[in-house]
Formats: structure tokens, sequence, C-alpha cells
């Protein structure tokens, strides 16, 4: 009697080793057993009217919990974007609710002051170690005019120095040597963008061709990027080496954000929520390096959408 038993109870026995086997699975795929570390400074532009929170920069710790209290928001404004932490000072972008204008400000022990504004948005703005020289990216007067600017603060002066089919969708990288790493879309509809590096002589060099979202893996060192089959790449400035890190099918909008313990990337990814009509929606996910392992942002509020991975990583 018990023998006829012994092929049901090796079934259930099998389905439930396959069960436990694709929990286990799913819980891996969406990052239930990723090990962050740090906490992020992100940008969240809350609609103040209707959620009844302030506008400002917010802490998120370990992906699991988001600060009540901002690290940084004052009533004056009511768009924040590209946090920089220098120290002990940190230095974003804003939009003032009374006069419309962007600005640059370095916020340090409740002291703000401003370091530079502008009528038009600031997008990826550099920040120099003397706060002295900012280089940052402006819409042109049509798409394929995007410019990248240089303002030198002791003189005031501010200087156009490239304006060749920029995209705004990819971070700028300064140098050590002062020359300038972005992504540089294709004049044809149909072409692919390209990585190049933009010295102060003015000479321009095609770094990586059919790639784009560079973001610094070791700052001044190497670079980490997405290539046309999607790969991720970490390269070398100086010695030209490319390194295979992974593979990635998600859109990702932005330039990552690398933790600091080089294992995981933030990304916003543009993801289809809509088959019939091709609605789009934003999220932020943090990938394992190699694109293998996610975990999607969840806890923040309904209809609160990320622009951008604008957000910082710190220890």
């Amino acid at each position: 009697m018990a023998g006829k038993w012994n092929p049901l109870l090796i079934a259930v026995v099998g389905i439930a080793m396959l069960i436990s086997s694709l929990y286990f699975y799913y819980n891996w795929k969406h990052g239930a057993y990723m090990k962050i570390e740090g906490t992020l400074l992100l940008p969240i532009n809350f609609n103040e009217k209707e959620i009844g929170k302030h506008a400002g920069i917010y802490q998120i710790f370990s992906l699991k919990w988001i600060s009540d209290k901002p690290y940084f928001s004052d009533i004056r404004y009511e768009k924040y974007a590209f946090p920089i932490i220098k120290g002990e000072t940190l230095i974003c972008v804003v939009k003032d609710k009374e006069t419309g204008c962007y600005a640059i400000i370095k916020v340090k022990n409740g002291q703000i002051n401003q370091l530079m504004n502008s009528e038009n948005e600031i997008r990826f703005p550099v920040v120099s170690d003397d706060l002295n020289t900012i280089w940052y990216l402006q819409n042109g007067e049509n798409s394929s005019l995007n410019s990248l600017w240089k303002y030198n603060r002791t003189t005031g002066e501010k200087k156009k120095i490239f304006d060749d089919h920029i995209s705004l969708s990819s971070s700028i990288l300064v140098s050590p040597d002062g020359s300038i790493i972005l992504t540089q879309n294709s004049p044809k509809v149909d072409g692919y963008s390209r990585i190049i590096r933009i010295f102060p002589t003015g000479e321009i060099n095609v770094l990586l061709s059919q790639s784009n979202s560079p973001a610094w893996y070791e700052e001044g060192k190497s670079i980490i990027y997405r290539d046309i089959k999607k790969q991720i790449n970490k390269y070398d400035l100086e010695t030209g080496e490319i390194i295979n890190l992974g593979s990635d099918d998600r859109w990702w909008m932005y330039s990552p954000v690398v933790s600091p313990d080089k294992k995981n990337l933030l990304i916003t990814e543009y993801a289809l929520i809509q088959i019939f009509g091709g609605e789009r929606d934003r999220c932020l996910k943090v990938i394992s390096i190699d694109g293998r392992v996610e975990r999607k942002i969840k806890f923040l509020e309904d209809g609160l959408k990320p622009w951008r991975s604008e957000a910082i990583w710190i220890k």
C-alpha cells in the first residue's frame, strides 16, 4: 500500500521544491537579497498643495524608507535638482518661486549662498572644488543645439564651449585635465549616439562610438557606460581598455549613478505601462552592476514621478 503512495509523494515533493525555487528566483531577481550600502540624496518635487509636503532634497536609507524631514528645503524654492556634496557643503539647482529663475546654490551650516543664476533651466552642473568654475548644459533654441557652458565665478564670464547635438539625457563629466566627456546624439534620425571628449584646446575625440550614458566609475580614471548592444562596460581613460561588466535590456533615460562599493547602479527606467497608445512611465531602480538583479524604489508616494536619476550616493 505504501508503495502506491510513493509516486504521489515524490510528485508533491517535486512540486514543492519547484515552487520554492521559483519563489527564491523571483525574490533574487527583484533584489530581496541585494546588499545595498550607503544613503541616497534624491530631489523630490512634491506638489505641495496636494500632498502637503515640502519639495526638497531627501535622504533614502538602504532603499527601505525615506526621511520625513528633508535634508534641505527652503520656502523660497519650488523645484530642486542635481545635488552635489563637497565636504560639508551641499550644492544643488533650485527654481525660485517668485522669479521663476533657476540658480545653483550652496548650503553649509544653514547658510545659503548663490553661485550662479539663469533664466533657463540648468542641467547636469559640475562644480570645481574651489567653487569658482561651473560647467553645465542648457537647452538651445532647438533640440539639436543644446549647449555646454562654462561659468567663471571670478570674472563673471559665461562661455559657450560646444553646441553640436548634445544629449540632455546624459551627464557631463569633467576630468582632472579639464577635458569634458559627454554624449553626442547623431544628426541622423536612425543614427547612433557616441561618447566624445572635448579638451581645453578645443580638440574633440570620439571615445566610444554607438554608446551613451557615461558616468564615473572611478572619478577621473574610468567611466561606466552602455553600448548599442546594451552591454554595460567600463572604459579606462588612460589605457583605453574596455571591460564588460554585464548587460541590461531596461530602457535607461539618463546616466546611472554608481554605488560607493561599485556593486550597484541607480537608474531611471522608462517603462512601458500601456501597450496600446504607448504611454510610458518613469521609475527609479537599483540594479546590480551586471544588470541581472533589480530593486524598484516602491515607497515613494503615489503620483510622484522621478524626473531623472539626479540622486547622489553617499557613504
